[in-house]
Parts: C-alpha cells; structure tokens; sequence
C-alpha cells in the first residue's frame, strides 16, 4: 500500500476526505494527518509517506510553503493542493513549488478519485524506477567492494606487485587512505572454543570487522578488510600513532580484543607484522602477522603477539628424549604412562612460551616415533596419514593445545589397543577377518590389498605374507576368485547383462571381465548370457 496524508486545519473535511474515498481500492493508506503544515513535515520525518493532499490556506505553515519545504526534503513526495483560488498565475504557483496536481474546493470525490487513480499509478512508477537505481547502486557497491577486496588481497598475496593493477590510481581507487611506502599489517583472528566447528559463523567474523573498523576507522592513513580466510585484516603506517608507534598500536590493538570478549563474549587474537618498506614488502608483514596470531596455541589467545617479540625455535635435537622414552613405554603397553608423557611435553611447550615450529616439530616426532613401533608391531599406519602427516595443518586445526593434547592421547591410545589385539589374533584369525571383508566388498572396484588390510589395522606386507601361508593363494588370487564365482551364479540364475554382471563384481572393464572370467573358466561368459559375443 501506498501511504498518504491529508493537511488541512478544518476536521470535518479531513474526516469527509478519509470516508469518501475508497483508499484502500485505490492501493492507499492514511498514514496521518495533520493541521497546518508545520505539523505535516513532522509526520513527514517519522513515515514513508508518499502522498500528501494538502490545503492551501492553513495556520502557521500554509500549502505553498509546505510544499517547497517537502520538495527540498523529501524529493520523493507527492502533493495534490486543495485550493480555492480558480485562477491561471495560482495554478502556476503551485505547480513551481513543486505541486504534481491541485483540485479546487469544494472537493468533488468522483474528480479525486480520478486524480489519485494516475497519482497511484505515477508514485508506483516513482518507486518501481527507485527501486531499481537502488538495485543498481547496491551492485555497484559491492563490484567495488569485491574489487577493492580482491585489490588489498593481491598486495597481501604479493600478486604482480609493481605491475599495471597496483598502479597508482588503483592505489587512489581502492585504498585512497594508503601511500605506497612504508606499511605494516595487522590480522584479528578469532579463538577457537571448545565445540567450535572449522569455520566461525558470518555474524561472529563481521562483528570483529566492525569493532576494528570503529577503534581504528578514525585513524588515518589505515585501510581495513577481510582476507581470504575472513580474518580481519588492517593496514596501516608504521607512524600512524605519532610517538612509539607500534607501542600505541598494540594498545589500540588490546583495546579491540578486550572489546570482543566484553561485548560479543568470544575472543580475538592480533597479531602484528614487522613494519614493511613499500607494496613488495607487504606479503612479509602480513604472513608475520599470520604467523604471530597462530602462536596463540603456545602462548595463549585473547591478547595481542607482535611477530618480533616471538619465541625462537627450539634445536630439533632436543627432541629426541621424546622418542626413547615413548618407544620404552609403547613396548611395554604402559597407555597411562603413554598419556602423561604426552600431556607433560606439550604443557611443558606452553609453560615454557617456546615457539609454534618447536610445536610442530614436536607433533612430527610423536607421530614419527608411532610410525616406528606401528612398523616393529606389524601394524597400517596409512590409517593416520602415514608419511602424508602435516603436523602444520593439524596444529592449525585443531589450535587448541587441549585439543592437540587429546588428539594425540586418543591416537597413541588406539595404537596400543590395536597392537594387544593383534597379539591376541592368530594369523588364521586375522587372514578370515580379511576373507570377511573382502566378501562384503568385492564389488567395489578399488578394493585392493592395501584397503583390506587397513580394514583390520595391519601392514600390507604382513598380511600378504600369513594370508599366503594359511591358504596357498595370494589375497588378489582370492579377491578374484570371489568376483568370479559371484559373477558365474549371477548368470547361471538368468542374469543376461554383462555389463551389470561386470560392474557388479568390482570390474569396471567388461572386456577384462570377459578376459578374467575365460581365463578362470576357461569359457567365455557368454556361454551363460547367450550373447554373441567373441572373447
């Protein structure tokens, strides 16, 4: 519904204008009225009215003045003027002020019916062709935010720096409170809590931007976004503070995490690049200040970590107490003792604030040290990732040191219990655990010798060696044997299609089917299908 508004200083004919007219046929609602013109720009300020059928002669503020008032204010408003006066130099008047039409009084209901019938018709022109310039706009506003976001990334990424798209004018474009000297980068990345998933939600990551965007936005020359993970990323010059600087940003910065915590009840980690000379210099700053918000793992979130005052790494040889003592207490199957030295290592990391590549070289061990009793035990380390391991990648997901710590009590836990169920397991046991499984899976065509033995967590090779020794065939022999003698009952209880038989069976190609199934046979399938075919 369109709305509207009567003006006019008598009652009786404001109330004779809202009865006589069947508003809501017309796609009208009275959304007020009022008694001089004074009052009706009031209205005005408080409604989205769109009509306003005013009188001419009124109190305080009359038609005329109402109408160049609305007109400057809102250039979006409708007027149709009662008046009067019947003569050529009035109509005119009005019309300059801004009037789209004007009725003389006494109002005949039939004519304002026909006046509003076009003025509805023009206010919903008005507002479809409003409607769209404001789709436009909104559009071009965010070309030009993902431009200026996809802009600021390629200087962080270090993308074709000197070329034509960091020129000067995209530099004036897309971030015209930077000069292209001396910069440095700070990154907000919100703390992982317990229960998190992988990603934070929209709302949490937006929140952070504008509480960053509200404590430095008066700061100038700074420019702020969000990078490619959605971490609130700022740039800005070294000198930004005047005197100590960076010690005025870390403040700044401090400022920012207390607010986040205190209003929207989770943490923020900032950490802060070296000052860098130049666009080739930024990449640097902001991979440090990357760097410096991870090491929350060891030192701890909800603070500020200036990249230059990071713990060093400590020497990789330092690590191979791990080894001896895990390797002693692993033989022995001690799992409570497994667990303490674990958690004792990695709290110690914390305790000592040493640095997140001490973490990482750290994890390393322990999953090398797991590979080497899992392969003096006999036992699939592939499950785990084997020599694929990214102690990096998993630090980074799971970034809680008590998430780490349990991730690694839980897998050296399963380690031992699998390891006492193997040697509870005959070869025997474990060759007709593999049978069963190979049963059930033989017509997944991937299935092969080192699935089935990560199937009940042993090596390849061991299981290779006592399936031959219990059956005299090796474990593809058997697989194959399986597939076949399936695929020769299916066709002996009438299944025709060889491509159906093929594919359920695990064999992707029918002509390597029909090549296997001659060879095992010693005929063609097609003796069971009576097809045509020539194998």
């Amino acid at each position: 519904m369109i709305q509207a508004m009567i003006v006019d200083d008598e009652y009786l004919i404001r109330e004779r204008l809202k009865v006589g007219i069947d508003w809501q046929e017309l796609g009208f609602e009275i959304a007020g009225e009022a008694e001089n013109g004074e009052e009706a720009l009031l209205l005005l300020e408080h409604a989205p009215i769109r009509l306003a059928i005013v009188d001419i002669n009124m109190p305080i503020v009359d038609g005329l003045a109402f109408a160049k008032a609305a007109q400057h204010r809102f250039p979006e408003l409708r007027i149709i003027i009662l008046t009067g006066y019947g003569s050529f130099d009035y109509a005119r008047t009005a019309l300059q002020a801004g009037v789209s039409d004007y009725l003389l009084k006494p109002v005949n209901m039939e004519e304002l019916t026909q006046v509003l019938t076009a003025m509805s018709a023009k206010i919903r022109e008005d507002m479809a062709r409003h409607s769209q310039q404001e789709d436009f706009r909104q559009s071009v506003r965010e070309s030009n935010t993902i431009l200026r976001r996809t802009f600021i990334q390629s200087l962080l990424d270090g993308i074709g720096p000197g070329g034509p798209e960091h020129s000067p004018d995209k530099w004036r474009q897309f971030c015209p409170n930077l000069r292209d000297d001396a910069l440095l980068v700070m990154v907000f990345s919100i703390d992982k809590s317990p229960g998190d998933g992988k990603e934070q939600p929209p709302w949490k990551r937006f929140a952070v931007f504008n509480i960053v965007g509200e404590l430095f936005g008066g700061l100038r020359p700074c420019e702020l976004t969000l990078d490619d993970e959605d971490r609130t990323v700022l740039l800005v010059h070294p000198n930004a503070g005047g005197i100590r600087e960076k010690e005025w940003l870390e403040r700044r910065g401090a400022e920012a995490v207390e607010a986040v915590r205190r209003f929207l009840k989770f943490t923020v980690t900032a950490g802060i690049g070296n000052a860098a000379q130049g666009p080739d210099g930024i990449p640097k700053s902001y991979k440090e200040a990357v760097v410096a918000c991870k090491h929350r793992t060891v030192l701890g979130g909800n603070r500020v970590i200036p990249f230059e005052r990071l713990p060093k790494p400590a020497l990789k040889a330092d690590l191979s107490f791990i080894r001896e003592t895990l390797m002693v207490q692993l033989r022995l199957g001690n799992k409570a003792a497994v667990e303490h030295e674990l958690r004792q290592w990695l709290e110690a990391i914390v305790r000592q604030k040493l640095s997140l590549d001490t973490l990482y070289m750290t994890v390393y061990e322990l999953v090398a040290t797991l590979n080497l009793y899992a392969a003096e035990s006999k036992l699939d380390m592939t499950f785990y990732g084997g020599d694929t391991f990214n102690p990096v990648r998993l630090v980074d997901e799971l970034e809680r040191m008590e998430e780490i710590a349990d991730w690694a009590a839980a897998l050296f836990g399963r380690v031992l219990e699998q390891t006492h169920s193997l040697k509870q397991s005959t070869p025997a046991k474990l060759v007709d655990k593999a049978k069963q499984f190979i049963d059930g899976q033989y017509a997944d065509p991937d299935l092969d010798l080192n699935a089935i033995a990560k199937s009940i967590f042993i090596h390849p090779s061991y299981l290779s060696r006592i399936f031959k020794n219990e059956t005299g065939y090796s474990v593809v022999e058997y697989m194959t044997r399986r597939r076949l003698n399936k695929a020769k009952e299916m066709m002996e209880n009438g299944c025709k299609n060889l491509l159906f038989v093929s594919e359920s069976v695990g064999y992707k190609d029918p002509h390597y089917f029909s090549k296997c199934f001659k060879k095992h046979f010693s005929v063609p399938p097609s003796r069971f299908t009576g097809s045509d075919s020539r194998e």
